[in-house]
Formats: C-alpha cells, sequence, structure tokens
C-alpha cells in the first residue's frame, strides 16, 4: 500500500504506511521484513533530500540483511538488495569508488547461491549506469547491450531506465542522435505504466540537454519547460507533504511513546504482582516447611525421650540382672567350694583310716584302697560337673583365648578360679602338691604373666 500511494504522489500517506509496518514488524524476529521496510524507508526519504536519515535506514535494512545470512546463508537476496541501495545512493553522491565496492560485495555474495536472482539483473543494470558515470564507456557499452537483450517486452520498466542510461552513455560518445532516440523512446514508455515522476523528470532533463547540444533550442526549451513544470507540480506535493509526514511521524512517535509508557506501566504491575505472588509463595512455603520441621522436631523429642527412658530401664534391668547373675554365680561358686571342701575332708579321713587299716589288716587294705583310688576320679568327676553348671562359658572363653592349654592345665584352670591352694588341688586331682607348682608355673608362661602378675586374678576374670 505505500508502493502503491507512493507512485499516486501521496508521500504522507506512503511513510504514514511504512511507519505504521515498522511498528508492527519491531514486534516480532522477522528480520526480512524489517530490512526491507528500512530500505522503502530510506528511498522515500531521498526524494525529499533528507540524506542523513535516509543512510541511517539503509545501514539498518544492511544490518538486518546480515542477520538473515548468518542464520541462512544461501537467503543473499536481502543483503544484495540492500548492498545495491548504497551503491546507488554513493553514485547519486558522486561517490563512484564506494558504489564499485557495494557492488563487488553484491558480487561475492551472489556467487554464494546457484538460482540467479532478480538482483543480478538490478547489479548489472547499477553497474553499467556506473561505468557511464566513471568514463569506462566500452565496458559499459557492453553491459548495456548485454542487459538490453535478456529484457523482455513486459518488462517495461526495465527498458525505461535501460533505455535511459543508454541515452546518457549515447551523449557521452557524442552520438546525440542516438540519445534523442534511447531518452524519447524511454519516455514513450512511461506513457504505458504508472512511474516515478523524478524518473520522467530525469528524462525531460536529458532530452532538453540533448537537443541543446544538436542546436535544436526550440525542443531543448520545449522539455525544458515541461521539466520545470513537473518540477514546480513535485516541489508543491512535496512542500505538502514536508507538513503532513512529518506531522504524522510526529504523532506517530508520541502514540507510539504512548504505547510503549502504557506498556511499561503494565509490565511494571504485572512485575510487581509476580514479585508479590512470589513473596507470598515464598512465606506460605516457609511457613508449611516450618510446621513440617515443628512437627517432626516434637516427634523426634517424644520418640527420643520414649528411647532414653527405654534405655534407661533396659540398662537397669541388664544391671539388676547382671547383679542377680553374680550373685546367683558367687553363691553357687561359694557352695562349690563348700562341697569341694568337704569332700576334701572326707578324703583326708578316708586315708588316715587306710594307714591304720594297712597297718592293722593289710589283706583288706588293697581291696579298700583300690576302691578308693577309683572313688577319687569320680570326685573330680563329679566336681567338673557341677564348676560347668556354674560356670557355663568359662572352658569356652579359656580356649578362645588361650588354645594352646592342655586339658589338664584347662583342669587346673578351673580350681585356680575357685581359689584353691595347692594342697586342695592336689587332693581333688589326685596328684602330688610338687605337680601342681610345676602345672601353674607352665600355666603362666602360657598365658604370657609376668612375675609381678597375679595368675589367680587373670584367671577369675575370664
Amino acid at each position: 500500500m505505500s508502493d502503491i500511494q507512493k507512485t499516486r504522489g501521496k508521500y504522507s500517506i506512503a511513510f504514514d504506511h511504512l511507519w505504521e509496518a515498522l511498528y508492527l514488524v519491531n514486534k516480532t524476529n522477522n528480520d526480512s521484513q524489517k530490512a526491507v521496510i528500512h530500505r522503502k524507508l530510506s528511498i522515500l526519504y531521498d526524494q525529499f533530500n533528507k540524506d542523513e536519515e535516509s543512510l541511517v535506514h539503509l545501514e539498518k535494512a544492511l544490518y538486518y540483511s546480515k542477520e538473515i545470512i548468518y542464520e541462512n546463508n544461501n537467503n543473499t537476496q536481502q543483503l544484495n538488495a540492500s548492498y545495491l541501495n548504497l551503491a546507488n545512493r554513493q553514485r547519486r553522491s558522486g561517490n563512484y569508488n564506494k558504489a564499485l565496492q557495494y557492488l563487488d560485495s553484491c558480487v561475492f555474495t551472489e556467487k554464494m547461491i546457484k538460482n540467479k536472482s532478480y538482483i543480478a539483473t538490478e547489479f548489472e543494470l547499477e553497474k553499467g549506469n556506473l561505468l557511464v558515470k566513471i568514463g569506462d564507456l566500452k565496458e559499459a557499452n557492453d553491459y548495456l547491450l548485454k542487459i538490453k537483450k535478456l529484457i523482455k517486452n513486459e518488462d517495461v520498466k526495465y527498458k525505461i531506465r535501460v533505455f535511459s542510461t543508454i541515452g546518457e552513455l549515447k551523449i557521452k560518445e557524442k552520438e546525440i542522435d542516438s540519445a534523442i532516440f534511447y531518452f524519447e523512446n524511454s519516455l514513450k514508455l512511461t506513457d504505458n505504466i504508472k512511474t516515478n515522476k523524478f524518473i520522467i523528470l530525469g528524462l525531460y532533463s536529458n532530452l532538453s540537454k540533448a537537443y541543446n547540444l544538436k542546436n535544436n533550442t526550440k525542443q531543448a526549451y520545449n522539455y525544458l519547460v515541461k521539466k520545470n513544470k513537473l518540477t514546480d507540480s513535485l516541489n508543491r506535493i512535496k512542500n505538502n507533504a514536508y507538513g503532513e509526514i512529518f506531522e504524522i511521524k510526529n504523532s506517530y512517535l508520541a502514540s507510539l511513546r504512548e504505547k510503549e509508557t502504557l506498556l511499561i506501566e503494565q509490565k511494571k504491575v504485572i512485575e510487581q504482582n509476580k514479585q508479590t505472588q512470589f513473596k507470598l509463595k515464598i512465606i506460605l512455603a516457609l511457613v508449611f516447611i516450618l510446621g513440617i520441621v515443628l512437627f517432626w522436631v516434637s516427634r523426634m523429642r517424644l520418640k527420643l525421650k520414649k528411647s532414653l527412658l527405654d534405655k534407661a530401664e533396659t540398662e537397669l534391668q541388664s544391671k539388676l540382672d547382671k547383679e542377680k547373675s553374680e550373685e546367683a554365680i558367687e553363691l553357687k561358686s561359694k557352695e562349690l567350694t563348700s562341697y569341694a571342701l568337704q569332700l576334701i575332708d572326707k578324703d583326708s579321713a578316708i586315708d588316715d583310716l587306710l594307714k591304720i587299716l594297712k597297718e592293722k589288716s593289710p589283706s583288706s587294705f588293697k581291696s579298700l584302697s583300690a576302691k578308693y583310688k577309683k572313688g577319687a576320679k569320680d570326685l573330680w568327676d563329679e566336681f567338673n560337673l557341677r564348676f560347668t553348671e556354674v560356670n557355663s562359658d568359662f572352658y569356652n572363653r579359656l580356649k578362645l583365648k588361650h588354645p594352646n592349654l592342655t586339658i589338664t592345665e584347662q583342669k587346673h584352670s578351673a580350681l585356680i578360679k575357685l581359689k584353691f591352694n595347692t594342697k586342695e588341688m592336689a587332693r581333688i586331682l589326685n596328684i602330688e602338691p610338687h605337680s601342681v607348682h610345676i602345672s601353674r608355673s607352665r600355666i603362666r608362661k602360657k598365658l604370657g604373666l609376668e612375675r609381678s602378675d597375679s595368675l589367680e586374678d587373670y584367671i577369675s576374670k575370664l
């Protein structure tokens, strides 16, 4: 719609459409559309001789075109269009070397794709025009004739521009008739389509110049009059449009600022609401967590208290049981010792009787002596049985800690635990006291005790 209004000469409406388009496209990530709109704004500003604004928009178009290339290096159309516009602008400003640099960049990016784009024709036309300006007429002629052959009949816009450029070439070559031919053919073609008035203005100027060189002042004057009329008409349009354009732009910018201010305020409100909701959620979460923590702390304290009470009760019960057990063991040990001592006394009395019997009745002594020896063996067996009942784990602990003790040494250890002296041990075991001393000495060595260590204390602690 902007292009249509521009063709009709309604530049203010054309600007209005482009600014609205720019406002809409800035909300998107469509870099291709952004590049197109900035190029169109640049062209409009050019027509109002606003060089600074025009260059700003062209540079923005080039920036967005490069962004497109970073995403897809096959999409060179927008970049080449930006380079081409910059080359055209530099040519019109007389910066021909700079214009050639932009065209070289255009050629480089065009080689990146396989299919030839519409930019290629535009590039060749611009290159031909630039060669005419710098005076390289032979190469310019080759370019323009090649383009002329390639242009189809329906490409009227290209024909107008090609014929106009060839006309400028012919003036440089001093072929005035040929120049007039191409200018007039180009002008005739403008009748068939809606053409930019500035192109027609350029053709009027070139025809006036050509006829003046041919000394046909009448025709030169006629085209000069037409040029001035069209210039006055365009100036009136421009003057009328100036106020409208910048009034519209100012109102557009004011509207844009108002929208942006409103959006900023809305964003602030939304952000504040979000922060409030976030803080509320954090507080609720902390309260919930604190409630859970307090619940678990209370529960753990109850469990710990109960556990400590159970432990204390268990320890107390265990202590009582241990004390009862120790008391029972001590009592039984005393009973066992008392029993053993009674047996020893009894055995001593039997010994005395046997001695008397040996003197009085030797024949009876032999049979009774054999019977007594068997009774002595039974004495140990009965004692050992009673000892094991009282100290059930004694032998196991002794074997585990000192596995190198013999069975006889284990018997001696059991009697030592009950604190029997040497004679009493000899009587129970039916051996000589000297043998008991030897056995005690061996036991001390096997247990690894020093001279200062008490054998009785060591064994009693097992």
